[in-house]
């Protein structure tokens, strides 16, 4: 029987990763566009080595990356997820009063700024996904655990988003509605790609409204803060669980279904 990698050993690779992923960006200017490439591509380097050669693994695929089939549907179903959900809360900020709409940005300003997003907002995901979500489903996958991931998954993460957001309690409960959707996800496909997309469409849907300066694709005026814009956040994002339960529950039942249809043909 091949020997446990001691739990010490994946608390000291999760410690390097995070590290890595919420530390490194300070030292660096914001705007320095080859850091941040460089930033990324070292990233993988160092999750493929912690994997190899401090776990034992076989690299970044069993981080979550197993391009199993049906992978790159997921990628999409989730980006489309996390985007719808996300316009929607927008769309009720907006008719309760937030903001008000004055224009579109000029298209010289817009193009730039989502192509950048798209990137920037590919990149921060993926990295999180990995370090928060395919790290650790990889150790209670192992260790025969996995009726505990979701919870665990969900704490770290809302603990992990200390780092952007700090203590506060709604961004708490916001943060932990978010783990439990990405995490669930992980749990019933195997992988990360279905988080990955979830994280990416909202992320990404953020800045198409706010860019990364405040100034997304529409001119914004008249920008409120109220508790009651708090809790319609919350409210909203909480469509992402019962989104994801039905988009996988009707792909496992259609998967079932193809695979009595092509037992039937074998059959005849």
């Amino acid at each position: 029987m091949k020997k446990k990698t001691p739990l010490a050993l994946w608390l000291l690779g999760f410690v390097l990763l995070s590290l890595y992923v919420n530390l490194l960006p300070h030292f660096f200017d914001a705007g320095n566009v080859p850091m941040w490439f460089a930033y990324w591509a070292g990233f993988f380097v160092l999750a493929y080595l912690v994997s190899r050669f401090l776990l034992q693994l076989q690299g970044l695929s069993s981080l979550g990356m197993e391009r199993h089939r049906g992978w790159l549907q997921n990628l999409a179903l989730g980006f489309l997820i996390g985007f719808g959900v996300y316009a929607l809360k927008y769309f009720a900020f907006w008719r309760l009063g937030k903001f008000e709409v004055s224009g579109l940005m000029e298209p010289a300003y817009i193009l730039p700024m989502l192509g950048q997003a798209l990137l920037a907002m590919f990149f921060s995901s993926i990295l999180n996904d990995i370090t928060i979500r395919g790290y650790w489903f990889a150790f209670f996958r192992r260790r025969q655990l996995l009726a505990w991931y979701v919870f665990a998954a969900t704490i770290l993460y809302t603990l992990d988003d200390f780092w952007n957001a700090g203590l506060d309690p709604l961004n708490l409960v916001f943060s932990a509605i978010l783990g439990a959707a990405f995490a669930y996800t992980v749990l019933k496909t195997g992988a990360i790609w279905m988080s990955l997309g979830l994280h990416w469409g909202g992320n990404m849907m953020y800045r198409v409204l706010y860019g990364f300066d405040g100034n997304g694709v529409w001119q914004l005026e008249n920008v409120q803060e109220a508790p009651l814009y708090d809790y319609v956040s919350l409210a909203v994002t909480v469509l992402l669980l019962p989104a994801v339960y039905f988009i996988l529950k009707t792909k496992a039942h259609q998967t079932i279904e193809t695979a009595k249809v092509g037992e039937t043909q074998r059959v005849i």
